[in-house]
Parts: C-alpha cells; sequence; structure tokens
C-alpha cells in the first residue's frame, strides 16, 4: 500500500515538473521566432462582397539578419508577387518590410467574418538547423448587409434496405442567413418528383422527405438543391454529395462450444457462444436465450462483416443440454429471430465413476549398439477406477497394437511386444477408452529413452600354441568346380608361354638383322693407312712455292663433295652445312713426286658376297700383293730425300735465309 502512494506521488511529481517545463519552454520558443505580423483593413464593415484596403507590416525584432527571405501569401493562398522580389523579402536585424493592397472580400468571408494573410520563413534551431515556420495575420470584417446561406442536413433510414423494403431520405433546410429564401427547391435522385418551399424565413428551418422502393440493386442518394435570396436577381444552386444506399445481405452464423466436453459434479462449464456475420448488416441490442437457464447475453451489438464471441459459465450437477437462440434487431429496421446451428451437451462426471488407467511402460534394453535393432517391450495397463473398463485400445503414435476387451476395477493386465526400431529415441504407448459418459478419455504411459551407443571392441587375447599331434591326412576328392577352374588357369598360362616365346623370337631376329646391317655400314667406311698426316697425292703445305703457284693440294681440295655418295651419307647431309671436300677422282689427280706421298686404299664390300667369302679373298690377296711389292724393290734414298718435301723446303729456307745473314 506504500509503495502505491509513493508510485502515485512519484508519478505527480513528474507532471508537474513537465508542465513547469513547458510552460517555461513557451516564452523561450515564443522569443527565438523573430518575426512580428500584424494587418489593417479599412473598412472594418461591410454590407455585401467587394474590394477592401489591407495593410501589412512584417518586422525582424531580433539582432540577426534574417538567412531565409520572408515570403507573403494572399487568403487564397497566392504569393503576394508586390511583397519584396517576387513575394519574398529578406529582413535585417531590426527591420521592417510594409506592403498596401486591396483584396476582394468573398460571400463566405463575409459569413465566416475574418479573413487572413501568411507569411512563411525559415530560421535556425539550436543545432543550426533550419526550421519552417509561419505567422497568420487575421483580419476581422462585420457583415452588415443581407446574407443569404441555407444549411441543408440529410438522414437516410434505414442504413441497409432488404430487397422489397422502402429506403427513406429526409432533408432539413435552415436559413442561416438574414434574408428570406424563396422558392427552396430540392431534387432527389431517388425520386422522380422533386419538392419545393415557397419561402424559408431568417432561422426558420422545413423539412422534406423523399422514399424509394428497393429492388434487388443499391441505390445512390443526391441532391441538387436552388433557392433565390430575397431582393436579389440571380438564383443560387447548391448540389448535395452521393452517398449509397446498399441492399441488405444478412449472413450470420451462430455457433455452440465449450473447452471441455464434461466436468466434475458442482464445477463450472464455460460456454462460448460465436456470432459470425459475413453479411453487410449491423445488429444492435441482441439478446441471448437459452431454452432452460432463460436469458444468458443481452444489449449486444454485431456489426456488419465481424465475429463476435461471448462466454458464459454455469455451475452444473448433472449432463446439461443447451439449445440457444438470438433475438437480432438490425440496421434494415426488421427484428429477426435466429436459433444456433447445433446443440451443444456438457457431461458431468460423478468422480467415483470417473474412468482412470494407469500405463507402465518398460524393456529390455535401453542402450541399442546397431540400427534396427529389436527391442522387447512390456506396457502394464492398470485399471484405478471404481468402474470397468472396456474396450482399451492401445496406441503407438498412429500404430494400432492392440485391444483390451475389458478390465475389472484394480485388475491389470500386461502387453509384451517385439518390435524392430529404425533409430534411437522416446517411445510412449497410449490408451484410449469411453467412460460412462460415452466420451472418449485418453491416458499416456511413461516415456521411454532408448539411446544409442557404439559397440565395445572386445580386448585381443593372445591364443596359446599348442602343438597338434601328427594326424593322417587322406586327400579329398578332387572336386570338379575346382578341376576345371585349374584347366581354364593352365591354358591361359599356355596361351601367355607361347606368346612370350613368339615375341622372344622376334626380338632375337630383329637383333640379328641390325647387327648384320651395322657391320655392312661399318664396312663401307674408307679406311686410311697410318701415316703423320693425311693426304691423297702430296704432303700439305704451310705457304706457296717461290713461284707463287698454288701446291696440288689447294687445287683437289677445293672441289666440293658431291651428295650423291654413299647410302649413310645422304641420309645423314645437312644441306646447311658447309659442304665437306673430297679428294678428286683418280684421273685427276696429280701425280706424286714420290716424296712421302700416299694415296687412299679401299676395301669394297660386295653385298652378294657372305663375310667368309670376303675373309677367304682377302687372304688371298695380301700373298699377292706382298710378292708384288717383293719383285720391285724400292730404290734407296738418302736421310734427307726421305724427309717429307715440306720439311726439305724448309731446311732449304732457313738455310738461304742464314747465308743472307752472313752475307
Amino acid at each position: 500500500m506504500n509503495f502505491a502512494r509513493k508510485n502515485v506521488r512519484f508519478v505527480w511529481v513528474l507532471l508537474l515538473a513537465a508542465v513547469c517545463m513547458l510552460l517555461f519552454a513557451a516564452p523561450a520558443l515564443a522569443a527565438e521566432d523573430p518575426i512580428e505580423f500584424s494587418i489593417e483593413i479599412t473598412p472594418q464593415s461591410m454590407t455585401a462582397p467587394g474590394d477592401i484596403q489591407v495593410s501589412l507590416r512584417v518586422a525582424n525584432t531580433s539582432d540577426r539578419d534574417m538567412i531565409d527571405p520572408v515570403t507573403l501569401y494572399d487568403p487564397a493562398g497566392n504569393v503576394v508577387t508586390g511583397f519584396g522580389d517576387g513575394g519574398s523579402y529578406i529582413l535585417a536585424a531590426g527591420s521592417f518590410r510594409t506592403w498596401e493592397g486591396t483584396w476582394k472580400v468573398t460571400q463566405e468571408e463575409l459569413n465566416a467574418g475574418e479573413f487572413a494573410y501568411q507569411v512563411k520563413y525559415h530560421i535556425e534551431d539550436e543545432n543550426g538547423d533550419l526550421v519552417e515556420m509561419s505567422r497568420m495575420a487575421v483580419a476581422r470584417i462585420e457583415f452588415t448587409g443581407e446574407r443569404a446561406a441555407l444549411e441543408v442536413n440529410r438522414t437516410i433510414t434505414p442504413e441497409v434496405v432488404r430487397s422489397g423494403g422502402t429506403a427513406t431520405v429526409v432533408y432539413e433546410l435552415y436559413n442561416a442567413g438574414n434574408v428570406n429564401l424563396n422558392n427552396v427547391r430540392v431534387k432527389e435522385n431517388i425520386s422522380r418528383n422533386a419538392q419545393t418551399v415557397k419561402s424559408l424565413a431568417p432561422g426558420e428551418k422545413e423539412t422534406l422527405t423523399f422514399t424509394s422502393r428497393i429492388g434487388n440493386a443499391d441505390i445512390t442518394s443526391s441532391a441538387e438543391i436552388t433557392y433565390k435570396a430575397e431582393g436579389a436577381s440571380d438564383s443560387t444552386t447548391q448540389t448535395i454529395d452521393e452517398k449509397v444506399i446498399p441492399l441488405a445481405k444478412p449472413n450470420l452464423k451462430i455457433t455452440l462450444s465449450s473447452p471441455s466436453t464434461g466436468v466434475n459434479i458442482g464445477e463450472a462449464a464455460t460456454l462460448v457462444i460465436t456470432f459470425a456475420n459475413e453479411g453487410n448488416i449491423t445488429y444492435s441490442n441482441v439478446t441471448v436465450k437459452d431454452e432452460k437457464k432463460g436469458e444468458i447475453l443481452s444489449n449486444l451489438t454485431i456489426p456488419a462483416n465481424t465475429t463476435v464471441t461471448q462466454e458464459k459459465a454455469f455451475i452444473l450437477t448433472e449432463p446439461t443440454t443447451f439449445k440457444v437462440s438470438a433475438t437480432l434487431p438490425d440496421n434494415t429496421g426488421n427484428t429477426n429471430t435466429l436459433n444456433a446451428a447445433e446443440e451443444l451437451t456438457i457431461g458431468v462426471f460423478d468422480p467415483e465413476k470417473s474412468m482412470l488407467l494407469s500405463l507402465n511402460l518398460t524393456c529390455d534394453q535401453e542402450t541399442i549398439h546397431q540400427t534396427p535393432a529389436d527391442v522387447h517391450f512390456t506396457l502394464t495397463v492398470t485399471n484405478n477406477s471404481n468402474v470397468k473398463a472396456e474396450k482399451i485400445a492401445i496406441t503407438h503414435g498412429d500404430m494400432a497394437i492392440t485391444t483390451i476387451a475389458e478390465l475389472e476395477p484394480g485388475a491389470s493386465t500386461v502387453i509384451e511386444r517385439d518390435a524392430r526400431i529404425s533409430q534411437a529415441g522416446k517411445f510412449r504407448f497410449t490408451a484410449s477408452v469411453k467412460d460412462s459418459m460415452q466420451n472418449t478419455v485418453t491416458f499416456d504411459s511413461n516415456t521411454l529413452q532408448i539411446t544409442y551407443a557404439a559397440p565395445t571392441v572386445a580386448p585381443t587375447v593372445v591364443p596359446i600354441v599348442t602343438v597338434a599331434p601328427p594326424v593322417l591326412v587322406t586327400a579329398a576328392p578332387a572336386d570338379a568346380v575346382l578341376g576345371q577352374a585349374r584347366s581354364a588357369f593352365g591354358t591361359v598360362a599356355l596361351a601367355l608361354g607361347a606368346l612370350f616365346a613368339v615375341c622372344a623370337v622376334l626380338f632375337l631376329a630383329g637383333s640379328g638383322v641390325r647387327l648384320y646391317k651395322a657391320i655392312r655400314r661399318k664396312n663401307a667406311y674408307d679406311h686410311f693407312e697410318l701415316a703423320e698426316r693425311r693426304d691423297y697425292t702430296e704432303p700439305a703445305q704451310d705457304y706457296e712455292n717461290e713461284a707463287g703457284e698454288e701446291t696440288p693440294e689447294a687445287e683437289y681440295r677445293e672441289e666440293p663433295l658431291e651428295v650423291e655418295g654413299l647410302p649413310h651419307e645422304r641420309m645423314m647431309h645437312d644441306p646447311n652445312e658447309t659442304p665437306i671436300l673430297r679428294a678428286p677422282k683418280a684421273e685427276n689427280m696429280p701425280e706424286s713426286d714420290g716424296e712421302g706421298g700416299y694415296r687412299i686404299s679401299r676395301s669394297e664390300a660386295k653385298p652378294e658376297e657372305s663375310a667368309p667369302e670376303k675373309a677367304e679373298s682377302a687372304a688371298e690377296e695380301a700373298p699377292a700383293e706382298n710378292a708384288s711389292a717383293e719383285e720391285t724393290p724400292a730404290p734407296e734414298a738418302s736421310a734427307d730425300e726421305a724427309a717429307p718435301a715440306h720439311r726439305r723446303r724448309r731446311a732449304a729456307h732457313r738455310e738461304r735465309k742464314v747465308t743472307d745473314e752472313e752475307e
């Protein structure tokens, strides 16, 4: 209690502080606005619409120049271009700007007794941001002449019209002016005939009523009113906006429900009444009655296109059936009665006769090591009520397990089932049975959690080796399938061996052919005799002779090698290489001077002769050559003559040089 009082006091203190802040802040905000705006008019009263002289003054009361210009607007919202530059003017600190002009006052402004000019501008706030501001200067004017004014009020009943019903439109005409209004004529859209009021004095009212019978569609109400003020030459026309009068489309349904189908004796049962209005009719002052309980609801409003739900609690001592009806006054002017779609029965139970079952669930293993797994479930069902339970349906989810025909009070029964579960999880069984009121009640067993665990690998045991005694083994008869397999493998092995032998023969044959070709290529090359220098006719000279003539070596070495030589030379010749020089033919060779020269000796291999035959021919030719050499002895020569020619020439040259130096 003290805490609540303290809170209330605290709230009041906060409210007072807020009010004080607003009171102090209002003058501060007003002081921040530097603009003062005033207006004067001449004359201040008029008898009819017309021109009036207007004088305006806009002043900057602060000590700072205006950043943005001040713009002036007339009562119609248009910019006054004569004020400053195109209607805008920048006010310096402490300066002001005036404007004088003419404004044409309308009858509406005369009737209102005022009109106003407006200025708009920007100022800086505490953060330096520009804030748009505006001020009004209101001019009061008195209308002292004749004023014609007609006020019209339209009423449509009913708001929604049923098919075949009548729609009524009532116009209330009121003369709000100071002159008589003559020939006030009202033409309503729902009626073919117009109605006229001949004269309506100031402050006087007149009512005109129009009716129309509605068919199977909506109708629209609108009116055109014309009148003429007394003493005026022209008539005034006033238009009333359109309004649709809809065709009634009733669609209301009443349903009954309850959170529970039954209660114990002496307990409260809740009756839920739902009004689903999907039509365009509104019901007011609705009364709801029950056949046995009487009036249970009153003064209800059910708007169109809405759903309304009402609850009512009752203390029940016996089973009760509710039959509900509603009295429905609507906005079409009709009152109808509507019954609930269905009756509702709420049962009452005797605790001594209530049904109560208990279910206890167990299994042979709460941990499985593989999926799927076979699990043995045991369900014990016990009847703890004072009445016999019959046709007890046992289910697991949507799967029916079995049905117990009957179970006496206090009795139990055991149900065992072997089930293959696809995965670990929670398992629970449900028992469904009807009580004494033929209501189905359900009871759940305890929830059994079966988990999954990977199997544990058994430890490895080192086996003890025991030497077995010798056993006489008798050869088992050969298996036919094994014999066929061995025969097939033997055939494959034989084929692979033959293939390998063929490959070996081909390899040896190819090697022999390559060796034979290599020997032939080797025998086709030229073979030179060993000597200090290789030459074809004469030894090489390092310089030209005394006569300046080129040596025979230069003559025959300039002849290029023709590519049309031996086969291996044609194959290995590169056209981009420097040409190879070959010795000239025998008939073009210069004659040897017999001084240390040597000639090429070449053994030609004949293709048609085999290797042994060539060896025999070479052995036969060798003695003949030796014999010819012995028959023609070489002439004896001195040591100087036996030396090569180029050495002898060099020695002669050195001797001449020594002789010249001595001389």
